[in-house]
């Protein structure tokens, strides 16, 4: 039996092959192959009579009725309800990693709203059918039956676009099953980072996906590391560097034997009212995984050195991003090295005690 993706742009396709993949594993299916088709997937696998009574689906469906029963009922309390909400969310397994990953609350209500009214009747035969977002008309329409897919499902944001220099107001909306699948996909195969500072929120988001073929028992591999909890940073950092964070925190990855996949990157930011999605990365991340491995074998420590003295403040930032330039593109060694060597002296002299890390084994790790 086949699965096809339907053709929403590579962000949006990778979160639904993650989403179908998590339901053929919670019906045991793990026999089977992920294929990349240019900015789609083909999943091939042997079950029939798949069953959607699944453990996660219902908690995601009762938690988002516990906290749309609390909208409801105090719709018209004035006392910080924001706030109190997003404590509610947050509380939950689900919600809290949705809430982090989200930069607008009130796209994040209706997204859970929408996701409650339509879980129960998740249809995976829609994905048997190659054409089936023509037959739906998905993409750039007005139709009551699709769902607006909002960021951060998509890289597509706003309801203006222009075509052949016409301009159009018209939001991109995908069928139920998209919604669901590619929001499933953001839980189970998305790692969420953000940083807040006053009224600002950025989310840095990563997902993995084969470049060519994997087999599905690894694509499950990746999401043991993708699926964890939302993290929280104290600065602000750019996309390579919350790719080499996120890849720095996985010991499973390592044990594939298939490195032909890639890291697809994206990052949302929320200032005030304005938002905005900046352009995505792509980084083919096995060469990046062998140089992370040879790190951390001379230096264990480097996820907490990252941690603990880079994410601490915004010099120690501009560091990262450096360092994750080279260890993703090559570069001058010797220079990224001292950089690394000045900015931990500097702190540790004046008294940042989590920056004593002997660097010379980082150097050892990245020659």
């Amino acid at each position: 039996m086949s699965f096809y993706t339907p053709g929403h742009g590579l962000i949006t396709d990778t979160l639904i092959m993650h989403g179908l993949i998590r339901i053929l594993a919670g019906n045991g299916v793990t026999l089977g192959t992920v294929r990349r088709e240019g900015f789609r997937y083909v999943i091939e696998f042997n079950g029939t009579n798949l069953s959607k009574e699944l453990d996660f689906l219902e908690t995601l469906k009762r938690e988002t009725e516990l906290y749309l029963n609390f909208l409801e009922k105090s719709q018209n309390v004035k006392s910080d309800y924001e706030n109190t909400s997003r404590k509610l969310r947050i509380a939950y397994k689900y919600l809290k990693k949705l809430d982090a990953a989200n930069i607008d609350q009130n796209n994040l209500n209706h997204l859970l709203k929408k996701l409650n009214e339509k879980l129960a009747s998740l249809d995976l035969e829609t994905f048997k059918r190659l054409d089936h977002k023509d037959e739906a008309q998905e993409g750039r329409a007005k139709s009551k039956s699709l769902i607006t897919l909002y960021l951060p499902l998509s890289f597509v944001y706003g309801k203006y676009y222009q075509k052949d220099r016409v301009l159009y107001d018209k939001f991109y909306l995908v069928c139920p099953n998209c919604f669901i699948t590619s929001t499933l996909g953001l839980l189970f195969g998305t790692a969420v980072v953000n940083f807040r500072e006053g009224d600002k929120k950025v989310v840095y988001l990563v997902t993995l996906a084969p470049t060519n073929e994997m087999r599905i028992v690894d694509v499950l591999l990746l999401q043991r590391l993708l699926e964890k909890k939302p993290i929280e940073i104290n600065v602000e950092i750019n996309v390579l560097a919350s790719i080499l964070y996120v890849l720095s925190l996985g010991e499973t990855v390592y044990a594939l034997k298939n490195t032909d996949f890639e890291a697809i990157a994206w990052k949302l930011v929320r200032s005030g009212n304005f938002q905005r999605a900046e352009k995505h990365e792509t980084v083919n991340v096995g060469d990046l995984l062998g140089k992370i491995a040879r790190i951390k074998l001379d230096f264990p420590e480097f996820p907490r050195f990252i941690n603990e003295c880079l994410l601490r403040d915004q010099d120690g930032a501009i560091i990262l991003n450096e360092l994750a330039f080279y260890l993703t593109f090559g570069g001058d060694k010797y220079s990224v090295m001292r950089r690394v060597a000045r900015f931990v002296t500097e702190m540790f002299k004046k008294g940042r005690t989590a920056c004593r890390y002997d660097i010379s084994q980082l150097e050892r790790g990245i020659s």
